[in-house]
């Protein structure tokens, strides 16, 4: 009975179950399958983007939905994170069952060609020659000795000379070696997953802040400041953005410790905390919409201070500004202008986001209500 079947044979306890599951080749295919999936998936709906701006390319209900698989920020959701966990321990199951063999394979040397080996060779010539086995020993020798400069070990068994003849042997560590790079890679993007965090923060120029809101709405405080030295933003001929740039500088214990210039996808980074331009526009300290209902009946004006949520009046649910374009461009590549970015919060359910365009009413609508922006300061 070949080994493979006795070994299989005698795996029946739940241990060795759950052992050969994690072993299992499938799962490796069908774990990167997966991962490959998603992460295709992560590059189609952009992620970690402000709640509004998924808005302006899906219905509420989608956005509803996406969020609640964790589609908007996948790369930290429990169920990614979970997959790369369990190819993380698949990696390691398979390092640990292999490496007998592969230990066993460098200590063991089959220096006699007998008719076992003879048989699990692909690559085998026969040579034959008249020539005194003395001759043809120094020629095969002064040939492959120039491949394998060590030389060979010479065994003599049942009166023939075998020559043998090794190069690489430690090669067979690089197994370990690619496993061991793979899973730090995975062990980073789990702790980064668990123990990191991630915000937004609008630095004006000339500013300066220590503390940033993350995207669960806790307040972040850093031991250190940022202070935006001045900003840059250069334009297409119809008007799209071509390029903006942030110059920052980090302060620590009131001096400059770092300065860069920061661009979409060239960030800053420092003590682990990596700061990417991914908007701009100087947002106001505060808003102030006229809310209208039906039939454009006026419910009031409400002033949204920055960051906030307010109460509509007869409405039934908030408002919170949550950012600012000062030049805001539509999926089509038209501009509305300046716009504002607005949350909608019902008791009980997702927040809702819209842009609230000054030049563009038509677009400033949540339901059956609309938005006109009055002041700005």
């Amino acid at each position: 009975m070949p080994e493979d079947t006795k070994k299989r044979e005698k795996r029946t306890t739940p241990v060795d179950a759950i052992w050969d599951f994690f072993t299992s080749l499938k799962l490796v295919i069908i774990l990167l399958l997966v991962l490959s999936v998603l992460s295709v998936a992560g590059t189609v709906i952009e992620q970690n983007k402000p709640l509004q701006e998924y808005y302006r390319f899906y219905k509420p209900e989608t956005v509803e939905l996406f969020s609640k698989l964790g589609l908007l920020d996948m790369y930290h959701s429990w169920w990614f994170t979970s997959c790369l966990a369990l190819l993380a321990l698949n990696i390691i199951a398979c390092t640990m069952e292999r490496y007998p063999l592969i230990i066993r394979g460098m200590r063991r040397q089959s220096v006699v060609l007998d008719e076992k080996l003879e048989a699990g060779l692909t690559n085998l010539a026969t040579i034959k020659y008249t020539l005194p086995a003395e001759t043809v020993e120094s020629r095969v020798t002064a040939v492959v000795g120039k491949t394998f400069p060590a030389g060979p070990v010479i065994t003599e068994a049942a009166g023939v000379k075998h020559l043998f003849y090794e190069k690489g042997r430690y090669s067979r560590l690089a197994f370990f070696l690619t496993h061991l790079s793979v899973l730090v890679i995975f062990i980073g993007a789990i702790t980064g997953s668990l123990a990191g965090f991630k915000g937004y923060v609008n630095i004006n120029e000339g500013e300066m802040i220590s503390s940033l809101q993350t995207r669960k709405g806790e307040n972040k405080n850093l031991n250190f400041g940022v202070k935006c030295n001045s900003f840059q933003v250069d334009f297409y001929p119809n008007g799209a953005p071509k390029d903006y740039r942030s110059d920052l500088s980090v302060i620590r214990d009131g001096k400059e410790v770092l300065r860069k210039t920061i661009r979409v996808n060239d960030p800053l980074d420092y003590e682990g905390i990596t700061f990417y331009q991914s908007s701009y526009g100087r947002l106001p300290n505060a808003a102030t919409f006229e809310i209208r209902g039906k039939d454009g009946v006026s419910l009031g004006n409400v002033s949204a201070p920055f960051g906030t949520q307010v109460d509509v009046p007869g409405g039934g649910f908030r408002i919170e500004v949550l950012d600012y374009r000062e030049h805001f461009h539509l999926s089509d590549g038209s501009e509305a202008g300046p716009a504002y970015g607005v949350n909608i919060i019902r008791p009980g359910a997702a927040p809702e986001g819209i842009w609230v365009s000054q030049s563009k009413p038509e677009m400033n609508r949540y339901g059956e209500y609309s938005f006109v922006v009055k002041d700005a300061n």
